[in-house]
Order: structure tokens, then sequence, then C-alpha cells
């Protein structure tokens, strides 16, 4: 029996020692909610966490799917929740929880890359045959989910991500020392993300260097990590004249980028959930994105949509917002609006809800 105490999760921290996009922006703040409402967790992390590459890989593939599993039990956690789509192979001692952000139906070539998307769905399927409850970001990916996996409704939950508004507001006063050393063109457009090759980052580096765009004096500020696949990618944006590349930026400079950015854009061909569009809305930028994955359902009509994902279809969209006052006024409006819809306070209580009761079930 529980009794008072505090609810306890396991959580592996894959996503958590290391930084790799929405999956560790939803973790860090879903478990900083979940702790004003009385969850503890246990962040596990297997002796190869402080290494890199296979080795790394290797270290939570065997300590996630066999090990946890079979070691930990109701004197250290109620449950174990695996928030980056892959874990447990066995069965466990304790409820499993699973979150799984989507499902991409367009495959990257390449051999490399071919091998890791088959390995990852076999161990998202096993995954969701273990887990008692599988929580996804929209109800698109709950679609995807369901009908690559096989998961019933009963154990597949929709909750959306939610916006730390402490950070991504429109206010720009404390912006400027942030910024200054990256000395910014005046007029940018923002990519913000990793540089998996489905976000479709060439089409917009050559949108951006086309006369209509070019002509305006705007350039392109890419701020990203690396991803299986996007070496091409990388090699591009360190030759292409109008494009400034940043890497991967801390935390500290995401949200002020965003506001100083005259677009964000996100021309992506599959999104789970696409959280960089919502924080830009709440900045208060205009955005540009396409009608891909979670995309629609996440944006309403706060964003510029796309259909035809090429240069010259996200160019004609780039210049509308950038040189229509009165329509980037309104995607500013509507964005704003939008955003006030996904909130971490909700999420958490959400996933404490799914927690407690499968605790419950268990314990009757």
């Amino acid at each position: 029996m529980r009794g008072s105490r505090p609810f306890r999760v396991a959580l592996t921290g894959k996503v958590l020692s290391r930084n790799v996009g929405g999956n560790t922006t939803y973790t860090e703040r879903l478990y900083h909610h979940l702790a004003d409402l009385g969850v503890t967790a246990d962040v596990l992390l297997p002796a190869g966490d402080g290494r890199s590459g296979v080795t790394r890989a290797l270290a939570y593939a065997a300590a996630e799917g066999l090990v946890w599993p079979r070691t930990v039990d109701d004197r250290h956690a109620d449950l174990l929740h695996y928030p980056g789509d892959t874990g447990a192979l066995l069965p466990a001692r304790v409820p499993i929880v699973a979150t799984v952000h989507g499902v991409p139906s367009v495959r990257v070539p390449g051999l490399r890359r071919a091998v890791w998307e088959r390995t990852w769905r076999l161990r998202v399927a096993r995954l969701t045959e273990v887990a008692a409850a599988v929580i996804t970001v929209s109800a698109n990916s709950a679609r995807e989910i369901e009908r690559t996996f096989g998961v019933p409704a009963d154990r597949l939950h929709v909750i959306p991500h939610g916006i730390d508004t402490a950070r991504f507001h429109p206010d720009r006063s404390a912006d400027g020392p942030l910024l200054a050393p990256l000395r910014l063109p005046e007029r940018f457009v923002l990519y913000l993300g990793n540089l998996d090759p489905r976000k479709n980052v060439p089409a917009l580096v050559e949108a951006v260097g086309r006369p209509e765009i070019s002509r305006l004096g705007v350039r392109l500020v890419v701020a990203g990590g690396s991803f299986r696949g996007s070496e091409p990618i990388e090699r591009l944006l360190a030759t292409v004249p109008h494009v400034r590349y940043l890497g991967q930026v801390p935390g500290d400079l995401v949200a002020p980028l965003l506001r100083a950015a005259s677009v964000f854009a996100l021309p992506s061909s599959h999104e789970g959930f696409g959280l960089p569009v919502v924080e830009a809305m709440a900045c208060g930028t205009p955005v540009v994105t396409s009608d891909r994955g979670a995309l629609p359902e996440v944006t309403g009509d706060a964003a510029h949509v796309i259909t035809d994902l090429g240069p010259a279809s996200i160019a004609a969209a780039l210049r509308d917002v950038l040189t229509d006052d009165g329509r980037a006024t309104r995607l500013r409006t509507r964005g704003q609006a939008n955003a006030q819809r996904f909130t971490w306070a909700e999420c958490a209580r959400r996933h404490l809800e799914i927690f407690t009761g499968l605790v419950s079930g268990a314990a009757t």
C-alpha cells in the first residue's frame, strides 16, 4: 500500500542526460510539474551513460530493455516510465508507461538510416506490447500508433505538450545582451530544431536563397543539433552564404531567438507534435509550417500552412508573411491565443491521473 507517501516513478534518463530536442523538453517540463503534484522521480542511468555513440546506445538498450524491467519493483517505484519512444523488451514487476511521440511514415534514404529506423520500429513495437499504458502527444500520432502497432484504444492516451510561459512570451526587453554575441541579421527566418532529414531544411535553405526572399535582405538562421543522416545537411549549412548556422544553442537562447525572428519556419514532412511551432507562437512570432503529421492539429488557424513542401512554395509563403504587415499581425495575434491551449500543468495532471489509475488497478 502506498499510504500517504509520494508517488514514485522510475524514469529512464536517456533523454535527460543528453538533449535530443522535443523529447528532452517534454520529460524535463513534465517532471518539473509532476513534482508539484507530489511525484518523485528516480532517474535511471546505466554505467555507459557517459559514453558516446554506439557504446551509449547499447548500454541503454540493455538496461532499458532487459535489466530495469527485472530489477525495478514496488520497493523502489510505483511504475516505470519510458518517455522517449523505446524501452522495455520484457514485462516489468511494476506497471510500465510508454510515451511514443509519433511514427513517421516517410522513409529517409541511406543504409545506416534504414537499419536504425527498422530497429527503432521493432523496439517501439515491443515496448507498446508490454506497456500498461501508451501516452502520445496528438490525435494524429495516436492514429499512427494504432495503425502501426495495433495498440488498443483502452491503452492509448493523447496528452498534448505544454508551453513554459516563464520562458516563451513576447517580451523582448531582456533579450539584447543574450543575443548580442551572435551578431544576428536584422531580419531573418529562423529554423530551430534537430537536423532530421524529415524536417526539410535543405528546401528551406533554397527557399530563402530565392530572389523573392533575398531581395528583401532576409537571411536564414538555423539553430539545431545533428541527427542520424544529417551530415549532408550540416555540410550545406556550413557553405551557403545566406545561412547562419548556430548549431545546437543553449536553452537560455531558444526563446530570445524565437522572439527576434521575423518568421519561424518548420516545413517538415512529419511531426508528432511540433513543439517549437507553439513556442514560437507564444513568443509572438509568425509561423510558416506544413500540413503534415500533427501540425494542422496543433496550429489550428494560427499559422501560414503550406501543402507543397518544395522551395518555391516555401518561398511564396515566407514572402507573403514578410511583406504583408497585416498578415503577420494576424498570425501573431492568433498564434498567441492558440498557444494558450497548451499548458504543462494540465499535461502533468493528466499523466498523474493515468499513473494513479494503473497503480490502483494493479493493487486490486
